[in-house]
């Protein structure tokens, strides 16, 4: 299998056992005051490590909970086996299972999946991005006081006021605002044209964003810092 393949395989995969383990008590564990840990995350991530490791032994892994597994690679998957995981033991839908593949560098190969509503958003670098193989495109708005703005919280307390802080800024210079508790969800939400505007301050990882920089951009949309610089 390609690596596209792989990744949608070990996505439904891991979304099936988040379907199942979700029907009982889940145990879990506090990483810091904001931040948690569930069984479920770690049983997620070895699913789609163990799929990758099976079909590319040599490739290089950065992910949430196991961390960095490096062997010199160009190429580099970056997983996030839950993303919104307190939205997940709460039995909210804003839960997503979020895959990135960067190559040299590059990202080019996004994944990302909510396995309660079956929803599969795709994309690769050149090829467009997709949600359940329906193509999809970014907002057309263009009027500012018409948009909606999405942003995210993060575990990190001063980050927290920062991002607010920005949030309050912007409170009056567009229709609404949303946070749904996962940043690649957000993303997809971006892509998908649902959303105008997505603001991520400081106080997050990799993993939370980099499938969705690919959805976004090739839904045809715009990713960069404050000062209007690519984010790569």
């Amino acid at each position: 299998m390609d690596e596209k393949n792989v990744a949608l395989m070990a996505a439904r995969s891991a979304g099936d056992y988040l379907l199942e383990i979700i029907k009982k008590p889940i145990k879990y564990k506090m990483k810091s005051r904001f931040d948690v840990q569930a069984e479920a995350d770690v049983g997620s991530e070895k699913i789609i490590l163990d799929m990758i490791r099976e079909n590319f032994p040599d490739h290089d892994i950065l992910s949430e909970e196991a961390g960095d597994e490096k062997h010199d690679s160009d190429y580099l998957w970056v997983i996030d086996p839950i993303d919104g995981t307190i939205n997940f033991l709460k039995q909210l839908d804003d839960y997503c299972i979020s895959i990135a593949l960067e190559h040299k560098g590059e990202l080019v190969l996004g994944v990302i999946y909510q396995p309660h509503l079956k929803r599969m958003y795709v994309a690769e670098k050149g090829k467009g991005a997709y949600l359940n193989d329906q193509k999809i495109s970014v907002s057309s708005e263009a009027c500012l006081e018409d948009m909606i703005l999405s942003a995210d919280t993060t575990t990190e307390i001063e980050a927290r006021h920062v991002i607010f802080n920005t949030l309050l800024h912007m409170a009056d210079k567009v229709r609404h605002i949303r946070i749904y508790g996962s940043s690649a969800l957000h993303l997809a939400k971006l892509a998908e044209g649902k959303l105008d505007l997505y603001y991520k301050g400081a106080g997050f990882n990799y993993w939370d964003f980099a499938a969705g920089i690919v959805l976004v951009r090739e839904a045809g949309g715009i990713v960069t810092d404050l000062g209007g610089n690519d984010i790569t």
